[in-house]
């Protein structure tokens, strides 16, 4: 399609260097994965913390007429009145000068791979640059819903392609019947009798369905955690909630036939580079850092606040930070950034272990400082 309209494709060098290549590409429109917006979301805030306090100030009163007016107009279809107004002159003080940062013609990103942070993604229409989510799979060619500018909720995945059918099964899984659902897996009938009935694919997916027909991905049915004491959950929204703190770049949870949960934390080691730097904590490196005293109780109230956020059997009881951020070439993330789950566990089993039985090597338990 995009051929066809005469329009010019290109593609980032790599991940780190995607911003760098917007503003030189200068994109009217792009495609990228949950990860993308985490980081961006993540440096906007970075550099709202080193701000004058009158600017910060001003930051944050334009996100928040900025939430109304995103609410109101796309969400409730409300009037804007005076709202209109305020809105445009915060857009020219401050969400105009991010927008120019992503090369200053964006209008719109395609978002895909896995659910987006609802709070991230309110953020993005905030500022100006609507963020539309789709869902699908390889085996649905690949979509089966979109979000529109018409009608939004910023933690869905949008609604349901025409011509295309969904349903729930008993235990959340959603099934698809539709003209772009594959008719099998090649040379694999075993496969395909696992996966299809009647022209229904599961997809593998835990979701939900609004009223008005919005469908929201909880997570993969092969990721949910079942506790030892027989708690159903969805670790993806406790990894997005972990992902949102401004000293946390990647989160991790574990608690698969075990009484509680568990995390790994990679940091956001600017931030906590330029936090050692203001607490003049000395460090070889990044190991030793993340494993002062000073870090690991910064690390454990954040996540104690955290955990008011949740039923108590959704808390994270114990943790420990990684120094580096799981990577492709590390094995950790699959291409479209995704956590490889077994992987990581493989790699950190010890580590993850240790958490079930000790409280030593660098490991804080928020419960007890």
């Amino acid at each position: 399609m995009t051929l066809m309209n005469g329009n010019h494709i290109a593609f980032a060098e790599n991940v780190a260097k995607v911003m760098e290549n917007m503003v030189e590409i200068r994109p009217t429109n792009m495609v990228s994965v949950p990860r993308l917006f985490e980081k961006i979301y993540s440096r906007v805030y970075e550099n709202v913390h080193q701000m004058s306090p009158m600017r910060r100030n001003l930051f944050h009163k334009a996100v928040e007429v900025g939430r109304r007016y995103v609410y109101k107009k796309y969400v409730k279809h409300e009037p804007l009145g005076l709202l209109n107004l305020q809105y445009k002159i915060f857009d020219r003080l401050v969400f105009k000068k991010i927008r120019d940062r992503f090369g200053g013609r964006l209008s719109y990103f395609l978002c895909g791979g896995a659910p987006l942070d609802k709070t991230i993604n309110e953020f993005m229409w905030i500022i100006g640059i609507p963020v539309y989510n789709g869902y699908g799979l390889t085996e649905t060619s690949p979509g089966i819903t979109i979000s529109s500018a018409g009608d939004v909720r910023f933690d869905s995945v949008g609604k349901v392609f025409k011509e295309t059918e969904i349903r729930l099964e008993e235990d959340g899984e959603l099934v698809v019947r539709g003209p772009q659902v594959m008719l099998g897996y090649y040379k694999n009938d075993e496969a395909t009798k696992e996966t299809m009935e009647d022209g229904w694919f599961r997809t593998g997916d835990i979701a939900r369905i609004d009223e008005d027909g919005f469908v929201y991905i909880v997570d993969r049915k092969k990721e949910i955690i079942v506790t030892a004491g027989g708690k159903n959950i969805a670790p993806q929204p406790i990894e997005n909630e972990l992902k949102l703190d401004k000293y946390i770049s990647q989160a991790i949870v574990f608690g698969d036939r075990k009484p509680y949960l568990v995390a790994l934390l990679t940091p956001n080691i600017e931030r906590l580079i330029n936090l050692a730097r203001e607490e003049h904590i000395d460090y070889i490196d990044m190991e030793e850092l993340v494993n002062h005293s000073k870090i690991k109780a910064l690390y454990a109230e954040r996540i104690e606040n955290l955990n008011r956020n949740f039923p108590s059997y959704k808390t994270i009881k114990y943790f420990a930070v990684v120094p580096n951020e799981f990577t492709i070439e590390g094995g950790e993330l699959t291409p479209t950034l995704k956590m490889k789950r077994k992987i990581i566990y493989e790699k950190y089993k010890e580590l993850v272990d240790d958490l079930y039985i000790t409280n030593n090597n660098g490991v804080i338990s928020p419960q007890k400082k």
